[in-house]
């Protein structure tokens, strides 16, 4: 976790403190989540503007390094090696749709990067404080979330430049952003209760989130993928979340609810298991760290 979480001491806020019966490893999670939800949101705040306090360009960096990466990505595949999706060859086209993939990628990277230490980066809060870590994990996800968020406004502000308008199918992107947000919540409790004990875990996913990214149609189209290798499009969920999002954000279609099925009952089954193994780990954090 970056410093942001430790500008203010967590002692000092009775905002963040919460009886130690709300932690238990038998309270379901969403029940955990509302209990802790104003603790979630002042921390969300907190990391998200400490983390660009004291830069020149601030708020701005959000949205910079997607740009940075849009503008490398479609120089390389559109420009270079002439990838192209659909009909419309246009540079413009394939900007969108490489935009609308690496939005939801970047929130999902970032998160999972970030969950391997989150926990070892704030001992305090582990070793001193009556404090529900579970919700670290929680904020590294939502965090990142927020991010893509502003860049999906610009990508819409894109969308209907360059098309003319926005298609009502927009209207599924809670639909869509739901399941990517619980895969990403379940998976950071698994990778920052593992951080603690295997703190190797950070360089293994660094290596796994790069292979990752190419195995997911973001720079190319699934339908460039052999014939042999469309298996990897139904055992990657994140590949079935950026399809799903140029379907709603650039082509004005409803979701392809079959995939759309399987990631979300992934994201449940990965956010329910997710949960009870940090729940069930946490109580030696201390000991380890």
């Amino acid at each position: 976790m970056t410093a942001a979480l430790e500008t203010k001491p967590i002692e000092q806020d009775k905002r963040l403190l919460t009886p130690p019966v709300q932690s238990a490893p038998c309270v379901p999670p969403i029940t955990s989540l509302l209990a802790h939800r104003s603790i979630i949101k002042t921390m969300v705040v907190r990391d998200f503007q400490g983390r660009y306090r004291g830069s020149l360009l601030g708020a701005l960096w959000p949205l910079i390094h997607p740009v940075g990466h849009l503008l490398l990505y479609t120089f390389v595949f559109c420009i270079v090696l002439k990838v192209r999706f659909g009909q419309d060859t246009s540079t413009s086209n394939f900007s969108l749709y490489l935009m609308a993939g690496l939005l939801a990628w970047g929130a999902i990277s970032e998160s999972l990067s970030r969950a391997t230490t989150c926990i070892l980066e704030v001992p305090n809060f582990v070793k001193k404080v009556v404090f529900p870590v579970e919700v670290i994990p929680i904020v590294v996800a939502l965090s990142a979330v927020t991010t893509q968020i502003g860049g999906l406004i610009i990508l819409c502000a894109c969308a209907a430049f360059y098309q003319g308008s926005l298609h009502a199918s927009l209207l599924y992107l809670p639909v869509i952003m739901l399941p990517q947000i619980l895969f990403t919540v379940g998976f950071s409790w698994i990778l920052a209760s593992l951080g603690v004990y295997i703190r190797d875990i950070r360089h293994v996913m660094s290596l796994a989130l790069s292979v990752w990214m190419y195995m997911t149609p973001i720079v190319y189209p699934a339908s460039a993928l052999p014939q042999n290798l469309k298996f990897m499009l139904w055992l990657n969920p994140v590949a079935g979340m950026v399809s799903d999002y140029r379907r709603i954000l650039l082509e004005g279609q409803a979701p392809d609810f079959t995939g759309y099925a399987v990631y979300a009952a992934v994201a449940l089954v990965l956010f329910v298991s997710g949960y009870y193994f940090f729940m069930s780990t946490k109580r030696s954090f201390a000991d380890v760290m």
